[in-house]
């Protein structure tokens, strides 16, 4: 049964995703204010994405057009899931008929930034530059990989026309199991691919998908990434003593894809995943350090940059990175 965050049902899920700090845009989109761009607005700390491409943190939107919906249910997903309400619903389709217009979905999104912004206006917050304020207020960049699975959105080409058409650059995350919309759609200016087991075993341990063929759908992904005329970005989320082994399986993956960068992210203790895994999940940047250079030996692919505070380290295939200027 499929049922939307309007309906009496969906009561729990909404309450639960609002306590999270979630706007909700129309049925089942959402917005949520990013910390970095706090850190940013406040103490000048920006994000991985800005230190590895030059996205500007404080000009950046995290959204999604389907909060409720995604071909998996990973275990280290901040995500919330039907189990953690204790509701059931369709996670897997999305009626084009009912989906919220990218119009309306980027002009309320717009409008969530604006709001979750008061508290930072210089004339009653004196440490936010009045510049980088104003700035946030007229965001240059969009993140849609908030929460669910974008592809299952209908209009994703739409919306993606959309963000372009207002001078905004996209970025595009996706767990890679709709390779054939994948190879045809309207593409972002960065694509990223979730890869988080270096076996079908471990995967279906750890992402638990929904569909059948999951990971066959996902290898298929990996062979027409070279194909994709954008940048394009292997995450690998790691979790410690889940799916941090086997790096030459997780190379050849790589390898297969061709892609531009990889990045090698620690699974972070957060949100709904709490009630799946333990802090003990979440792996040391050390540890996250470590695995990627096991990668980058066996890959060719040269270490280009980290952030431990993100647990994250980013792998090039090229010396040189070409940053994106919002």
């Amino acid at each position: 049964m499929d049922i939307k965050l309007t309906d009496p049902m969906h009561i729990a899920l909404r309450e639960k995703l609002e306590t999270q700090g979630y706007h909700i845009l129309g049925e089942r989109g959402a917005y949520k204010g990013c910390q970095w761009q706090k850190k940013s607005l406040l103490h000048n700390d920006v994000c991985y994405k800005q230190k590895f491409y030059g996205i500007q943190s404080h000009r950046c939107l995290q959204m999604t057009p389907v909060v409720d919906k995604c071909t998996h249910n990973c275990k280290f997903c901040w995500r919330v899931t039907p189990s953690d309400v204790g509701i059931t619903w369709n996670q897997t389709d999305v009626i084009r008929e009912e989906s919220y217009s990218p119009e309306d979905l980027m002009n309320d999104t717009i409008a969530a930034n604006i709001r979750s912004l008061g508290g930072y206006n210089p004339k009653v917050n004196h440490g936010v530059s009045e510049i980088k304020y104003e700035e946030a207020r007229n965001p240059r960049h969009v993140a849609i990989s908030l929460a669910g699975e974008p592809t299952l959105y209908p209009q994703l080409d739409t919306l993606i026309n959309e963000i372009h058409s207002r001078g905004m650059t996209s970025f595009l995350v996706t767990n890679g199991t709709r390779p054939n919309l994948l190879s045809n759609m309207v593409l972002p200016t960065q694509l990223y691919v979730t890869l988080a087991a270096p076996d079908e075993e471990i995967y279906k341990k750890i992402c638990r998908p929904l569909e059948r063929n999951s990971w066959d759908k996902l290898m298929n992904t990996l062979d027409i990434f070279s194909s994709l005329s954008c940048r394009r970005v292997i995450r690998l989320t790691m979790v410690a003593d889940r799916n941090m082994q086997n790096p030459r399986a997780y190379a050849e993956m790589i390898l297969r894809s061709e892609t531009d960068f990889v990045e090698v992210k620690g699974y972070m203790f957060i949100g709904s995943s709490r009630n799946r895994l333990a802090r003990s999940n979440a792996p040391s940047h050390r540890e996250v350090r470590s695995f990627a250079e096991k990668l980058s030996q066996l890959t060719g692919y040269f270490i280009a940059d980290e952030q431990a505070e993100s647990r994250v380290v980013l792998l090039s295939r090229s010396r040189n990175i070409n940053r994106i200027v919002t």
